[in-house]
């Protein structure tokens, strides 16, 4: 049975990954601010030693790393936080690794945040697609591909890296788009509110299940090329508008409430969506749920939140 170490395990990401691994026949552990059970533990991951004994005492065969700070916009909030959660940390984890456990397999997750989109004329956005410096948060992503790659190369260290595109579920939590409306909607229904407005909806972006998306980091992890960075998504580009319409058709408080913006043409826009290629090849990953069924589950799991 290969033993599993996931940081961030009770996190949005985390507690699905956890699910997809135990289901895979994993010996899972993990790290959070709060543990959860006897197999999580709280350990300050920025405390060098602190990280390598508990990499020592587990031994594990691949480390999840799903811990940092995941918001551009809360990155100028604390930025020097920012650039410990997502560099030192995750440098702490690779040089524990290298000292306690060299064979271990280490993923770490970055983020479609780290391209400039804007490069792209098609909206296929690659691994190669060049990378963007406009906000802490991708800086600190970047710094953490940059530093770990390094040290991969000049300890030999068995490190992969992805950049996942947005995912979605029941159990995220508010700040992204999905769940922002969601929340609004179900606060709406419950009489918490009189109504609300829309921002701007005016964009088509990649969206995935989270459980497609664990399941691509499992893969990954089993089949996956050491040095590599690959994207995580659907390859399939979503316009936002229609998403948050999902919910407002869902609701006739929202249709009777809010005045949903109207929709534009489909060639109005650039259909930005991740190129899966390299993804696919390696681990013949191919994502399974639907995505609009995915943002029908959010609203209700805010609507049994707001009750």
């Amino acid at each position: 049975m290969s033993k599993a170490l996931v940081t961030g395990i009770c996190g949005f990401a985390g507690k699905s990954l956890r699910r997809e691994l135990e289901a895979s026949g994993y010996d899972v552990y993990g790290v959070d601010i709060v543990p959860s059970d006897e197999k999580v533990f709280k350990t300050d991951l920025l405390d060098r030693e602190a990280t390598k004994d508990l990499i020592g005492d587990i031994r594990p065969d691949v480390i999840f790393n799903l811990a940092g700070q995941a918001s551009p916009i809360i990155s100028w909030q604390d930025i020097n936080l920012t650039m410990h959660l997502n560099v030192d940390l995750s440098v702490n984890i690779a040089e524990s690794v290298r000292s306690v456990a060299p064979g271990t397999r280490m993923i770490f997750i970055g983020s479609a945040n780290q391209y400039d989109m804007s490069v792209s004329e098609d909206g296929l956005i690659g691994e190669d697609t060049p990378k963007v410096s406009n906000s802490p948060y991708s800086i600190s992503k970047n710094a953490q591909e940059d530093i770990l790659a390094l040290m991969a190369k000049k300890y030999d260290l068995d490190i992969i890296m992805t950049r996942s595109f947005n995912h979605i579920g029941p159990e995220q939590r508010p700040g992204f788009v999905i769940t922002d409306y969601s929340q609004r909607i179900a606060q709406l229904e419950a009489g918490k509110i009189d109504t609300f407005t829309y921002g701007n909806l005016n964009s088509w972006r990649d969206f995935s299940d989270v459980r497609d998306v664990v399941r691509a980091y499992r893969l990954i992890a089993e089949k996956g090329r050491s040095g590599n960075i690959y994207n995580v998504g659907s390859g399939e580009s979503y316009y936002i508008r229609d998403l948050i319409g999902i919910l407002v058709d869902m609701s006739p408080e929202a249709q009777s409430k809010t005045v949903l913006p109207e929709r534009l043409p489909d060639n109005a826009l650039i259909h930005y969506r991740g190129d899966l290629s390299r993804l696919k090849s390696d681990t013949g990953y191919e994502p399974r749920y639907d995505v609009k069924e995915t943002v029908s589950s959010v609203l209700a799991s805010y609507r049994a939140l707001e009750r």
